[in-house]
């Protein structure tokens, strides 16, 4: 009889082992399949623009992903071969020589692996196949593109249960290298006792450590870009391994430091539980940092799309004009006739269609960047960018709104709830060029008018995306001697909802696209003025470089500073892109709490296996069920109450601090943002007490309490 056959034997007489174990590689396996089945099908690669940010944001994800899932799968692969450990040690010890037991093993896991990872593959083709529907389904009337499984899904879905293979030969080979028999029969009830003793001065030495992680790491660089115009490098970020050694020691003192204080009769209480905690403390602390870092990890991933998502919203919900684009004199775009045709052809009609002219004019203007040295720094250039300006009176008829401008005064056109930041301040622009001659008009900044249907430009209206309303006798005379091509067309129009609405927003995109001059097509970034300065290294740097458009895929990301704000199509498109990044970002949160619950858990059963022994003792000392059903419920609840507290804490906390610091306020959304923050916060407390419960009542099962 071969030791595989054996060991087959032993698979069917410990099928819970097994079937943890086997758990463990398929739910991993299915995730990153069906994560890298949805991101190599044509559905997604159609929709995100090659080398675009959204692609490498998957990469990203994609990395975070595997890392989360390879972290617990090496946690499973560990807590396995401790299962195994005891069959391995006996059959040394019955002569089996080591190399034919290491062989026989790695054939053992090769085959479970293997069929695990089939498995895995084959849930993963069925759970990206109906995530891919579902998005069809949503993103149908702006996006032809369909789901389809490709061979780049399948082959790095087998690559991935390679890599599984790797690490379990790993794992296997670092336990087969173990001599002391006896060592390896009991390797299960092996303790890992906390060396040291401490006190309540670790404890605040802990709280101290993670408050000044989070102060060099995130608060340290904008304080001193602020009061000394430095900025700091990346290696600020290293403060946050403070707040892990912070993290560290608070495990540590919950399991190792219990004093009598005030009610010593508790203390004594207490004293077998305490030190059952001690005998496990390394072990217990381990997990519990993990844990916490996991729970932080996926909650962050949940918050990110909708902190995302409700600011593009809320951007949304405040156009006042359902159409809004720009275009150059010199480009053959469809007239106020071709529009009203083209509405008609697919029923939609059209309603309150304005057009009005803008020109493009050289100003002045400052860039803040961040030197080799880190230093901050503010050029200001003579003729900096070609900014958008209207006259007054061209403004007051597309927008309805009156301004006083007196003669070299001008109004900044800005979004609903602008601010300045460190970068773009409203009040740069300080004089306009004259075409006819090289001189300027001097100009002052009298504020800001919002309309946010007007703000199409880069940067969100600021900096080289500025767009200016000047008095009507500066603008005529800024406008003499202009060339078509910084001359331009303003049009805003609305349509009656219609059920082919989005049909006519798709072929409007397609014939701007396709009429648009040359001098249009240029990529968001463009800045002539910049390119007048260096030609050479501008366009090397591929600044210069054409912009990227699709006229056949409205819905596919652009980088094109004349893409048209189309409504219809923008709320489509922000279906799209969320539900693709939410669906990226949400395998991200699975994988972690998949991990979290796979590690409470199997941290509970250890609790009992290696505590088995105790449990039985104190019952034969008289303990009763009660005494050691509590005692469990305490031992158990040490992997959940406090990683959970500390890990949901840690995540709000973080969040706060990165939605006040993009800008120095809450708005409006972020604040709807914040209230789904805290509901995932009560979700992730409520799936870790449901966890806590499966626990304890797996553990008093295996302790026979009851």
């Amino acid at each position: 009889m071969t030791l595989s056959i054996l060991w087959s034997r032993l698979r069917k007489r410990n099928k819970r082992d097994y079937r943890q174990f086997q758990f463990c590689i398929t739910f991993a396996v299915m995730l990153i399949s069906s994560y890298l089945m949805m991101v190599f099908s044509p559905l997604v690669k159609n929709t995100l623009p090659d080398g675009g940010d959204s692609l490498k944001m998957a990469g990203m994800i994609f990395g975070i992903a595997a890392a989360g899932c390879l972290m617990f799968v090496w946690y499973a692969i560990s807590i396995f071969l401790r299962y195994k450990s005891r069959e391995m040690g006996i059959f040394m010890a019955l002569g089996t020589e080591k190399s034919i037991l290491a062989r026989a093993l790695y054939q053992e896991m090769a085959k479970m692996i293997g069929l695990y990872t089939m498995e895995g593959i084959a849930l993963g083709a069925v759970l990206s196949l109906v995530i891919g529907k579902i998005m069809e389904v949503l993103t149908a009337r702006v996006n032809d593109a369909s789901f389809g499984f490709t061979a780049e899904g399948f082959l790095t879905s087998l690559l991935f249960g390679l890599v599984l293979f790797l690490m379990a030969v790993l794992l296997t080979r670092k336990a087969m290298k173990r001599t002391n028999i006896m060592d390896v029969i009991y390797e299960q009830r092996k303790t890992e006792k906390i060396k040291n003793e401490v006190t309540k001065k670790y404890l605040i030495s802990g709280v101290i450590l993670i408050a000044v992680g989070v102060f060099i790491g995130y608060f340290l660089r904008m304080i001193v870009l602020n009061l000394f115009g430095t900025m700091l490098g990346s290696w600020v970020s290293l403060g946050y391994l403070l707040v892990l050694v912070g993290l560290y020691q608070i495990m540590v003192y919950s399991i190792s430091c219990h004093e009598r204080r005030r009610n010593p009769q508790k203390y004594y209480n207490n004293l077998l539980n305490y030190g059952m905690l001690k005998f496990q403390g390394a072990s217990i602390v381990k997990n519990m940092l993990v844990i916490t870092l996991l729970i932080i990890g996926g909650l962050y991933a949940v918050f990110y799309v909708p902190m995302m998502g409700m600011a593009a919203l809320e951007k949304n919900q405040n156009y006042q004009d359902d159409y809004s684009y720009r275009y150059l004199k010199d480009a053959k775009e469809l007239n106020e006739e071709e529009v009203q045709e083209l509405a008609k052809s697919y029923d939609v009609q059209i309603q309150n269609y304005r057009e009005g002219d803008f020109i493009r004019v050289v100003g002045d203007g400052v860039e803040r960047d961040i030197n080799e040295e880190g230093e901050f720094i503010e050029d200001r250039y003579e003729k900096y960018a070609e900014y958008d300006c209207t006259s007054a009176e061209i403004y007051e008829k597309l927008t309805g709104i009156h301004l006083d401008i007196p003669t070299g005064g001008y109004y900044l056109i800005q979004p609903t709830n602008s601010a300045e930041t460190t970068w773009f301040v409203f009040d740069d622009m300080t004089k306009l060029y004259l075409a006819s001659e090289d001189t300027y008009l001097p100009m002052k900044y009298l504020g800001n008018t919002e309309y946010d249907s007007l703000v199409l430009t880069p940067n969100n209206g600021l900096s080289t995306g500025s767009r200016f309303v000047v008095n009507n006798q500066d603008y005529e005379a800024l406008k003499e001697g202009l060339a078509p091509e910084q001359q331009m067309t303003q049009v805003l129009f609305d349509s009656e909802e219609s059920d082919r609405e989005i049909e006519f927003g798709a072929a409007l995109y397609k014939e701007f696209a396709l009429r648009m001059s040359e001098n249009m097509n240029v990529m968001e970034a463009y800045n002539s003025q910049e390119e007048l300065r260096d030609v050479k290294g501008y366009r090397e740097s591929g600044m210069a470089d054409a912009a990227v458009v699709d006229p056949e895929e409205p819905a596919k990301a652009t980088d094109w500073q004349f893409r048209p704000l189309i409504q219809p199509l923008e709320m489509q498109q922000l279906i799209l892109g969320y539900a693709i990044r939410f669906l990226l970002f949400i395998y991200v949160a699975v994988i972690c709490f998949a991990a979290v619950g796979i590690m409470g858990y199997t941290r509970s059963q250890n609790v009992g296996i290696r505590n088995a022994q105790v449990f039985e003792d104190i019952k034969r000392l008289g303990a009763d069920n009660q005494y050691r059903m509590e005692l469990l419920k305490k031992q158990v609840g040490k992997v959940y109450i406090l990683p959970t507290v500390v890990g949901v804490l840690l995540a709000l906390g973080y969040e706060v601090l990165l939605t006040y610091g993009n800008d120095g306020r809450i708005v409006q959304s972020e604040i709807w943002t914040g209230a789904f923050s805290v509901l995932c916060g009560v979700v992730v407390v409520g799936f870790q007490y449901i966890m806590y419960r499966k626990s304890v009542r797996k553990v008093k099962e295996l302790l026979k309490i009851g």
